[in-house]
């Protein structure tokens, strides 16, 4: 329990760091002024003390108390009657306590603005930073967790913890305020009106506090579970549908979305005990302290007493009933915003940077497309044999280069170091002269890639050729569908490039969408263009046609290309052979073939 208490409370001021100083000073501002109000409830309920005290001399025609008549008398009331006296009174008690309430309003108003708008903020800053990362950053964490951490999990940090933490400091600030005022009227009852309120909440609290924390991490967890099996679901449909595991998947996720929904009904009625017991405590506290004034005290004091209590009571059930809900928010939050603390702390320092929609400017003037790797070694964390060993490459502008190499040589793991998504441990890698990560924001849409499983967005022909571009170049795009051998095929379409392909282009087949991913590559008219396994899901006919439109780029744009059909690398001005990570053998197809007994056997199986 003491780990889980440290846990929201190292929350809390991890929350607050998340800001800037200078947004700092001005959350500080607005709390203090938010505080401050309470002395409006102090005032108030002064007031209706004096109303109490004041209505029952009246009623039985007896002298007011000397106190009294000096306070009414500065308030220039003493000569009014006593009912004119409790209405003016009554009327400025009660614009203080609804004035009150209202700036209060106006004041956490602007607060969760700024909190939203920082929400916003830092999810912006997180996604920005993740992005500017390499791949083995951005693969860190699972789709899910990643999505859950940059939405949900900064919500939960910026408004149910910090948010609510600022409500808690001026609540215990108003309570602090009463307790003083009461205490100054009559101790006795200050000192028995907060041990009952007091006894009530920490009991509340004690009950309640055991399981939220713990409900609060398994709603994260269980949330990015639950969406990543739903996913999977519709990603492998295919494969669950063949093995008949349909029923297996819905129960499973069936079972989860209720135990979710069991969990988020109690976090959602825990605050309702709260509610209950406060308001049952106050009727029973009005009645025991009436029962105890009119035994102890006269009248006059006993009304005025209950009136103080009521008035008091109804301020500081309310602050209390806050209390005990913003306890339990921030406990139960401080496990739905972990993995957002954790993704803060792995970026951090997280850097302010000027965000810019990309150019459509292809001309990549002074851009050579030449590549120059010079002893690179890169190794898997989870590997103990590096993956990449020594490896030494020369590509001159306009050539085509060809790796090949069995299943698991590290081919893509080469194409991943050349493009800059991963970091070599050692080595030098130059692309058109600089390091990738540079030559790439130099000169934007000169390098192109092709990955082997191409993402689809759920839009337009269109708008998946100019991926990423918010003003596609419609020339640009029927050229690039035409080099991709999709031109003929867009065009017998009812809306043409304007059709819908589906979520993950499920309306177009294996090869429409492999060759959709050629033509976006092909966008930008890049003169470095990789393709790796490009051509896997195409008919025999299509990659022929496709690899003689690459060749015919051949001596105004590099190529590098990994195939496993050696057909379509028997042109190719270098053959580079990977077995191992390591550079095997480099050279002509025909080379290659006489040092490689392996790559001659492919090669004599296919006809070549």
């Amino acid at each position: 329990m003491r780990i889980k208490n440290l846990l929201a409370k190292n929350t809390i001021i991890r929350s607050f760091r998340v800001l800037d100083p200078s947004e700092r000073r001005k959350l500080k501002l607005v709390a203090m002024a938010q505080t401050a109000l309470g002395f409006l409830d102090l005032i108030g309920v002064a007031l209706i003390g004096l109303i109490g005290s004041i209505t029952v001399s009246g009623i039985q025609s007896k002298n007011q108390n000397e106190n009294i008549i000096q306070l009414l008398t500065k308030l220039r009331l003493s000569e009014l009657t006593f009912q004119r006296q409790v209405a003016i009174i009554g009327g400025v008690a009660a614009l203080i306590l609804v004035g009150r309430s209202l700036l209060t309003m106006f004041i956490s108003r602007k607060i969760l603005y700024f909190l939203s708008y920082k929400s916003a903020a830092i999810s912006s800053k997180l996604i920005a930073e993740l992005l500017s990362r390499n791949i083995t950053q951005v693969k860190r964490r699972s789709s899910q967790e990643t999505l859950f951490a940059v939405t949900t999990g900064v919500q939960a940090l910026m408004l149910n913890v910090a948010g609510t933490a600022i409500g808690v400091f001026a609540d215990l600030f108003l309570l602090a305020l009463m307790s003083i005022g009461l205490f100054a009227f009559d101790p006795i009852m200050a000192v028995s009106t907060f041990l009952l309120f007091g006894l009530v909440a920490a009991l509340l609290f004690s009950l309640t506090q055991r399981r939220v924390s713990r409900m609060g991490e398994f709603v994260s967890t269980t949330s990015v579970d639950s969406n990543i099996r739903i996913l999977e679901v519709v990603n492998a449909f295919r494969e669950i549908y063949v093995h008949n595991l349909q029923d297996s998947y819905a129960e499973e996720i069936s079972n989860t979305r209720y135990r979710l929904a069991n969990t988020n009904a109690e976090l959602g009625f825990i605050p309702s005990i709260s509610k209950y017991v406060i308001e049952i405590t106050m009727v029973i506290g009005g009645i025991l302290f009436s029962a105890v004034e009119f035994l102890l005290h006269d009248s006059d004091r006993a009304i005025s007493t209950l009136a103080i209590f009521l008035a008091s009571a109804s301020r500081i059930a309310p602050a209390i009933l806050r209390l005990q809900s913003g306890f339990i928010a921030i406990k139960s939050n401080a496990g739905v915003a972990k993995l957002t603390l954790e993704m803060i702390d792995y970026f951090s320092p997280i850097r302010n940077r000027t965000l810019k929609a990309a150019e459509s400017n292809f001309e990549h003037n002074n851009f050579q497309p030449s590549l120059s790797v010079h002893d690179i070694n890169f190794t898997y964390s989870e590997n103990q044999n590096p993956t990449i060993k020594n490896f030494d490459l020369q590509v001159q502008p306009g050539e085509q280069v060809a790796f090949v190499g069995t299943s698991g040589a590290g081919k893509s793991t080469l194409i991943d170091l050349i493009l800059g998504l991963r970091a070599a441990e050692s080595g030098e890698i130059l692309l058109g002269g600089l390091n990738p990560g540079e030559a790439i924001r130099r000169w934007p849409g000169a390098i192109s890639y092709v990955p082997q499983q191409v993402h689809i967005s759920d839009s337009t022909i269109l708008a998946n050729v100019a991926f990423g571009y918010s003003e596609p170049n419609l020339n640009l795009a029927w050229e690039a569908l035409e080099a991709a051998q999709l031109s003929d095929f867009v065009r017998n379409l009812r809306d043409g490039i304007e059709s819908q392909v589906g979520e993950n282009g499920n309306l177009l087949s294996g090869g429409e969408r492999q060759r959709l991913g050629i033509a976006r590559a092909l966008y930008t008219r890049p003169k470095f263009l990789i393709l790796d396994e490009a051509t896997s899901s195409l008919d025999a006919q299509t990659e022929v046609a496709i690899s003689s439109a690459i060749r015919e780029l051949r001596g105004r744009v590099t190529v590098l290309l990994v195939a496993h059909r050696l057909s379509s690398v028997r042109d190719s001005d270098q053959v580079v052979y990977l077995r191992d990570g390591k550079l095997v053998c480099s050279g002509s197809f025909e080379k290659v073939k006489s040092v490689v007994p392996d790559f001659e056997h492919q090669a004599k199986l296919m006809g070549l």
